[in-house]
């Protein structure tokens, strides 16, 4: 089967999916709850075929390396279970998830192709979910093959019918069993592997991942379940979740000196653009002192908009709790002017390879984050790197944008390119012409479009000139706020 067959059929499956959802919509309401989750259930099994099939391409897909050499992108096929370092990447930008998952999903695919046959069976069968085959590859990180193999037969017949929540438990006796010592190995390895992480929640929130020895995991938990008790006995209306959140806060913070250093994008209405809001030959190339809400001069007016502000990689902090963090916790606050009309930061430009400490400045603020599509490393840890290579393109925030380093080599590849726009909004296009956008992190709405032209008429009607004087001012934030970036 060709691969122009192969994806037909593809195609003809997710119609066909299609057609199936449409129907249920229409005659749920006729059906009983025992028959809605009888076909819930029967639809998990569809799900899991699909899934196994994406595992598979992504695997073989993921085999194929890229090598930057002197002669341009070498490709180097190795076999299943190799996984080139961009493979994440690739995934994210062709299904559109995250990198994350689709890092994960990724290696899921190749450790079922190249240790877990038997496994990658029962899913392409839509027997069992992925999510329960991953947890028998996780107990089973660092094992060799040939003992992957011997949990591979034992669990392909039991997996189906145990209880998800005993997966992992159930795996682990059985690699005890069959290599005691790897798995030994494997928990002292784990161990030194120990890390903490952050990643953006709820507005206003981050999710916390750790990753700890158990017994040290068991010793924090106690003090904060304790610390928690305490603090919802002396508070009735925190529930035990909320009170243990607050203990874990409060053991993280005690004794400890905290300063952060936060830049706030605040939009401004810029009547004329004044000489200080650009890097000069006097301060070096740098902008100017960070400043409050003072010494924005006459040509300036605050925006209304401002909705609080976004921390990469953390989350966003509402306006409210800004101004309680200020009575909390240290913070060196900077500002970046952005012109509320456009949503970018003001310009500057050098006629250097690399960018002035001020451009970076403006770049890495605008930015916030690597400019990939599902990348969140903060703009601050990036490459700045020239859309259009230097000398042809010139050092300045129009054709600089951040890239982490390990995106950076996806763009040297020259399979994805990308385009950068006058607000900051990067779009990526792959060889056969499959688009990501993505846009700057102080962005705040497109221009108004330019009012049309209109033949001269003589004077107005005083039915016009009411019209006109109901007209909105051009600085008040829109009604419609129409597609992202805003």
């Amino acid at each position: 089967m060709s691969s122009t067959q192969l994806r037909e059929r593809i195609a003809a499956l997710r119609a066909d999916a299609q057609q199936v959802g449409e129907l249920l919509a229409q005659q749920a309401q006729g059906m009983t709850s025992e028959e809605l989750f009888e076909v819930t259930g029967e639809l998990q099994g569809v799900l899991n075929c699909g899934e196994g099939a994406q595992l598979v391409a992504a695997a073989h897909a993921a085999c194929h390396e890229t090598r930057l050499t002197e002669r341009g992108p070498v490709e180097v096929h190795h076999e299943v279970g190799f996984i080139d370092a961009m493979a994440g990447t690739e995934v994210s930008l062709a299904t559109g998830v995250g990198q994350w998952v689709a890092g994960r999903r990724v290696a899921l695919g190749a450790a079922l192709s190249e240790r877990f046959p038997l496994l990658l069976g029962k899913v392409l069968a839509g027997e069992v979910c992925t999510a329960t085959v991953q947890k028998v590859v996780t107990v089973c990180e660092g094992l060799d093959k040939a003992a992957c193999a011997k949990v591979d037969a034992i669990m392909a017949g039991k997996l189906a019918d145990l209880d998800p929540g005993r997966v992992g438990a159930f795996t682990r006796r059985v690699a005890t069993r069959v290599a005691s010592e790897q798995l030994a190995a494997v928990t002292r390895r784990t161990a030194r592997d120990r890390f903490v992480e952050v990643r953006p929640g709820p507005d206003g929130a981050t999710w916390w991942t750790a990753l700890l020895p158990a017994a040290t995991s068991a010793a924090a938990w106690s003090a904060i379940t304790t610390v928690g008790g305490q603090y919802a006995d002396k508070d009735e209306s925190l529930t035990l979740d909320q009170a243990r959140a607050d203990a874990f806060a409060d053991l993280m913070l005690r004794n400890v000196n905290v300063t952060a250093n936060v830049t706030l994008g605040i939009p401004v209405i810029t009547d004329t653009t004044p000489q200080t809001t650009a890097p000069d030959a006097a301060s070096g190339g740098e902008f100017p002192p960070a400043v409050g809400g003072q010494g924005l001069g006459e040509a300036f007016r605050i925006s209304t908009v401002f909705s609080g502000c976004e921390m990469p990689g953390i989350g966003v902090i509402d306006v409210d709790t800004i101004e309680a963090l200020l009575q909390t916790v240290p913070l060196d606050v900077a500002r970046a002017l952005l012109d509320a009309r456009t949503g970018t930061v003001l310009d500057a430009v050098t006629g250097a390879y690399r960018p002035t400490t001020g451009i970076t400045h403006f770049v890495t603020t605008r930015d916030g984050t690597c400019r990939m599509w599902g990348c969140d490393r903060p703009a601050r840890a990036c490459d700045l790197d020239h859309v259009k290579p230097w000398p042809q393109g010139e050092t300045s925030p129009a054709n600089l944008g951040g890239l982490c380093r390990r995106h950076h080599r996806l763009k040297q590849r020259g399979r994805w390119r990308y385009t950068l726009t006058p607000d900051g909004t990067v779009e990526w296009v792959s060889p056969t012409g499959k688009k990501r956008i993505t846009h700057a992190d102080h962005t705040i709405w497109p221009p108004p479009p330019p009012a049309p032209r209109t033949q001269d008429r003589g004077p107005a009607t005083h039915r016009e000139l009411l019209l006109q004087s109901a007209t909105p001012p051009v600085s008040a934030p829109p009604t419609d706020w129409g597609e992202p970036p805003f």
